[in-house]
């Protein structure tokens, strides 16, 4: 057995009139630091010209199946539009790479905040986290939604923490999360209760740096920011969309991805999870800031992926 991660591209020719063509990579996740990773395109998700919002940025293996499953990103054009109907969910893109398109029935007033996506499974349900960080296209902020696993399927906003839920955050024009932005999100399948998750954010035009929030499944909310440093203590400082995953088996790693096909391991933040409650643990001291370092282990080799004419933003690892 070994750790594989996976990933899909944007729209491999830019053309939306022939369709989109979305890539599946696969690739070995090392042990260690080590330069460059070879991938290898597994399949192609083909969606229709008429998919204005294709783009598959959240992935997540299913522990139950092993299977890698996607989520498109939540908005179509703008900040008072409804997500995209045509692609919700896509199935089994991982090896052996057999799609299976499913879309789930979306409750009307729960519509999915922000532009970017990031998601994971735990054993019930499929979860998305749904974030906005440009203040120019609507409250920069982050939002929790669960999607049942069952067919179609149905889609809703967790956020069952004070205050009271407004007909804005219903609506999806408004954050459950105001001021808290994140795109990447991995939940711990391998400890008891399938509800501990972190969410990850490497931008820095959100108006902070590069961090990691814990999240409660039960409530949708956000933590205090833990911060990324550097092996040398430095703080991070890239400015990417990005994707989170936990190893589901074994000895547990969480390994964070840039869309340009960067891979880090991330270290230091057991002492914040383990935490009770959505408080911070006890590396922050009395500031009440976490720290946790991530670490390069490589550049995972994906066309145009360097010069940022495709991105990758979905990640997930199966251990095959």
């Amino acid at each position: 057995m070994a750790l594989y991660g996976y990933t899909i591209g944007e729209d491999r020719d830019g053309n939306a009139s022939n369709g989109k063509q979305l890539d599946v990579y696969r690739f070995f996740i090392p042990s260690g630091p080590g330069g460059s990773i070879t991938s290898t395109r597994v399949g192609t998700v083909n969606a229709p010209s008429t998919a204005t919002t294709a783009d598959l940025e959240g992935l997540g293996t299913n522990p139950i199946t092993g299977r890698v499953g996607a989520v498109n990103e939540a908005r179509v054009t703008g900040p008072t539009t409804p997500i995209d109907p045509t692609v919700s969910r896509v199935n089994n893109i991982d090896q052996p790479f057999a799609p299976a398109t499913t879309s789930p029935t979306r409750t009307p007033s729960d519509r999915r905040f922000g532009f970017e996506s990031g998601a994971d499974f735990n054993r019930s349900a499929l979860y998305n986290i749904s974030g906005n960080p440009n203040p120019a296209n609507g409250p920069v902020g982050s939002s929790l939604y669960r999607i049942t696993t069952a067919t179609p399927g149905a889609i809703s906003l967790v956020d069952n923490f004070g205050p009271a839920t407004t007909a804005a955050q219903r609506q999806g024009t408004q954050p459950t999360n105001p001021g808290k932005y994140a795109d990447g999100l991995a939940i711990d399948n391998l400890n008891p209760g399938n509800t501990r998750a972190l969410a990850s954010d490497f931008r820095t035009n959100d108006g902070d740096g590069n961090q990691l929030y814990k999240v409660d499944l039960l409530t949708g909310q956000l933590s205090a920011p833990i911060t990324l440093r550097t092996p040398s203590g430095q703080a991070l400082n890239v400015n990417l969309d990005s994707g989170l995953s936990f190893t589901n088996s074994g000895s547990q790693r969480l390994l964070g991805w840039l869309e340009t096909g960067a891979v880090y391991e991330i270290t230091g933040y057991q002492d914040e999870l383990a935490a009770s409650g959505l408080g911070l643990g006890s590396v922050g001291g009395a500031n009440g800031a976490g720290f946790a370092t991530a670490t390069l282990l490589g550049n995972v080799n994906l066309p145009n992926a360097s010069t940022g004419v495709v991105d990758y933003e979905g990640f997930t690892i199966v251990n095959e």
